[in-house]
């Protein structure tokens, strides 16, 4: 398969295939939804959000709409691959998309965790 740019590759069913978030896959998440992808990332992050299986599966069917699956589909695709594999492949698919969020992320070493990194000091405290 060819790399394309913000394609995160996985097989499924037997086949490659690819998870990408790109502009148009934004909109048929939020045609559907009624929220934009950035507040669904928002939503997903911590506890609560436990267990949003609506939201997975919707964003993995829009980072899949070059394939014309139904939800349904892509649901099935999130069983066979598993629900680690999947959240993993929407994890990469959005640092993908988002490629200037996932370099400020790695620079506040949050690349890990769902927490929000805390605020860096903007002076170094001087030395005694």
């Amino acid at each position: 398969m060819n790399m394309i740019r913000g394609a995160i590759p996985f097989e499924a069913e037997g086949r490659a295939r690819f998870l990408r978030l790109t502009t148009n896959a934004q909109v048929r998440y939020q045609e559907r939804a009624g929220e934009t992808l950035v507040d669904a990332i928002v939503a997903m992050q911590g506890e609560a959000s436990q267990g949003d299986m609506l939201r997975l599966r919707r964003l993995i069917w829009a980072g899949l709409g070059h394939e014309g699956l139904s939800e349904d589909a892509a649901g099935d695709l999130i069983d066979e691959i598993g629900l680690a594999e999947a959240s993993r492949l929407l994890g990469d698919a959005i640092r993908a998309a988002f490629p200037e969020a996932a370099k400020a992320e790695a620079e506040t070493g949050d690349a890990e965790g769902n927490a929000q990194a805390p605020a860096k000091p903007k002076a170094k405290p001087a030395a005694a």
